[in-house]
């Protein structure tokens, strides 16, 4: 048996290869995916089994890279300043309930409960944004703990501070989610709620979901991988910190790139929720930038005149 698990594990470790995974990325990987098996997660040997990666293993290429960090904060990339330390708390809180979340995902998408897997997304993004509000102030975490009930804190206000402070995530994407919450008819229909049989397999829907899932973990992970770069921006940023940054800007490149053909569609709005932005003109297209986070985190941590949210979240 143990003879078996090893040969597994080595043609596991081929096939991430084959797809050009960074090689001093892939042991990280691999020992992320023993990990989370280990706690109750999508066990190891469901995924990454052929040659060729669909979307669901593109997910959990991204997942794991982001499930790793996870462990590396607590060793090996230590806080240098206080404010690091705070927004560590934030982003580890979140990972047992995006833990949970993957593996919802996973088991709503193979019995084809679609409505529900795209419920998931929907509180993945509200979750998501809340930990992008506390990048750029860490204190927001505690206050948020102490009263989660305060008007600020309630999604739409998060979004609406985030977007003054130039992040968008996919309103529309959001809003579609929000119908789905509510059973609306159209966006019901989207889900494939009235194609024939009550679990009717639809695989363009199964796809959207992954790929939503799988930008809104990337975007939590270049968030705390920023913050660690900022925290070291004065002394070498440790080896595993430097890693992970490599394995992003990979990502970046190919796993998340928005413009590929399927996932240019799944961030193409249906018309319902174009908005108007100018005569004749209309914004139907929203998808993840990670360089925005990453622009307005470096303005929130510059030396001298720091940006700063507005005076209800300082």
């Amino acid at each position: 048996m143990e003879r078996k698990n090893l040969y597994v594990s080595k043609e596991k470790i081929t096939f991430l290869s084959d797809n050009n995974i960074p090689k001093d990325f892939i042991p990280k990987l691999f020992i992320s995916t023993s990990i989370f098996q280990g706690l109750n997660g999508v066990k190891s040997e469901a995924y990454w089994t052929s040659k060729k990666f669909d979307i669901r293993d593109e997910f959990f290429v991204v997942f794991n890279s982001y499930f790793s960090l996870f462990h590396d904060l607590k060793e090996k990339i230590p806080y240098q300043n206080e404010w690091r330390l705070k927004f560590d708390v934030a982003y580890l809180y979140q990972v047992k309930t995006n833990s949970q979340s993957c593996k919802a995902l996973d088991v709503l998408l193979s019995n084809h409960c679609y409505s529900d897997a795209f419920v998931i997304c929907r509180t993945m993004m509200s979750r998501l944004n809340f930990l992008i509000l506390c990048s750029f102030n860490p204190d927001l975490f505690d206050e948020w703990l102490k009263n989660p009930k305060h008007e600020k804190f309630l999604d739409g206000h998060v979004r609406k501070e985030l977007e003054n402070n130039g992040i968008l995530t996919p309103s529309h994407l959001y809003e579609q989610a929000s119908e789905v919450v509510h059973g609306q008819n159209q966006a019901m229909a989207e889900m494939g709620y009235f194609e024939k049989g009550y679990f009717p397999d639809i695989p363009v829907v199964r796809q959207k979901v992954y790929i939503i899932a799988k930008f809104i973990i990337a975007a939590s992970y270049i968030t705390m991988i920023k913050m660690a770069e900022l925290d070291f921006k004065k002394s070498t940023s440790p080896n595993e910190l430097k890693r992970h940054r490599n394995m992003f800007n990979w990502l970046e490149n190919s796993y998340l790139a928005a413009n590929r053909i399927d996932q240019w569609l799944t961030f193409l709005a249906e018309d319902r929720f174009w908005e108007k932005v100018g005569k004749n003109k209309y914004k139907g297209f929203e998808s993840f930038d990670f360089t925005s986070i990453q622009n307005q985190l470096d303005k929130f941590y510059r030396k001298g005149q720091k940006k700063k949210l507005s005076k209800k979240y300082r």
